[in-house]
């Protein structure tokens, strides 16, 4: 399984071409966050946000292909790929913002307020520790979530629970999920290397990242085809 996936981005053709646009979007988004940064006062720097906007929809879009249609054979073009990235763009908003920005929040204000011993401690922990199964919730049917979306050609696929909860309690998917879950957090470690890094290692790091998260992509994306049905050979 996890070879599998691990060869997808350069044993095959199709795979080759992903990591190629997601390599692309990578140093887009890479670029983009960096000079918008660094010109955030002026008007200018308008520019390089669109640019990484643009570079995270095209990496939404090449991995949202990925989990909804692993037996692609044939690419789309730039704006075949705008579509998918702004439904994944939407349902992250919609499905992993939230934990995540309370998560971030609690552990702000754990650490500003110093407040870990006693009672209070306990119920930062307890409140921090649920909020953190809750993202991990999220985490895990967002991409079946994406992958509906894709498959049916239609956003509201992803809250059909005729389509998405049979899935998510496919033995299949959740191992897959573990698999390709593990990949795409090496890959977004990579790409904060990239982010902080200008030279050559940073160039080694937006490759790796790229790589990591289209292999990620494609392990879950052929667990969700498994089990909703349409299995695909990884081979393919």
């Amino acid at each position: 399984m996890i070879s599998d996936a691990l060869r997808y981005p350069v044993a095959d053709e199709v795979g080759r071409g992903a990591l190629l646009r997601c390599l692309l979007a990578v140093v887009l988004l890479v670029v983009g966050l960096r000079y918008a940064a660094a010109l955030g006062p002026l008007v200018v720097g308008l520019v390089p946000a669109v640019l990484a906007l643009v570079g995270l929809l095209l990496l939404l879009g090449t991995t949202a292909i990925l989990l909804g249609e692993p037996a692609q054979r044939d690419w789309p073009g730039v704006r075949g790929l705008l579509r998918p990235g702004l439904a994944a763009l939407a349902l992250s908003i919609v499905g992993l913002a939230p934990p995540l920005g309370l998560l971030a929040l609690s552990a702000m204000q754990s650490v500003d307020s110093g407040a870990l011993e006693g009672g209070a401690g306990v119920l930062t922990l307890v409140s921090t520790t649920l909020l953190l199964f809750a993202l991990l919730a999220c985490a895990y049917a967002y991409p079946a979530a994406v992958a509906a979306s894709v498959s049916h050609g239609r956003l509201r696929a992803a809250a059909d629970t005729d389509i998405v909860v049979p899935v998510l309690t496919d033995a299949t998917y959740l191992l897959r999920w573990i698999v390709g879950f593990s990949l795409v957090l090496l890959g977004t470690w990579c790409a904060l290397m990239t982010l902080q890094r200008g030279d050559a290692a940073g160039i080694l790091a937006a490759a790796a990242a790229a790589y990591f998260l289209v292999a990620g992509a494609r392990a879950v994306g052929v667990g969700y085809a498994d089990a909703s049905g349409t299995s695909v050979a990884d081979s393919r």
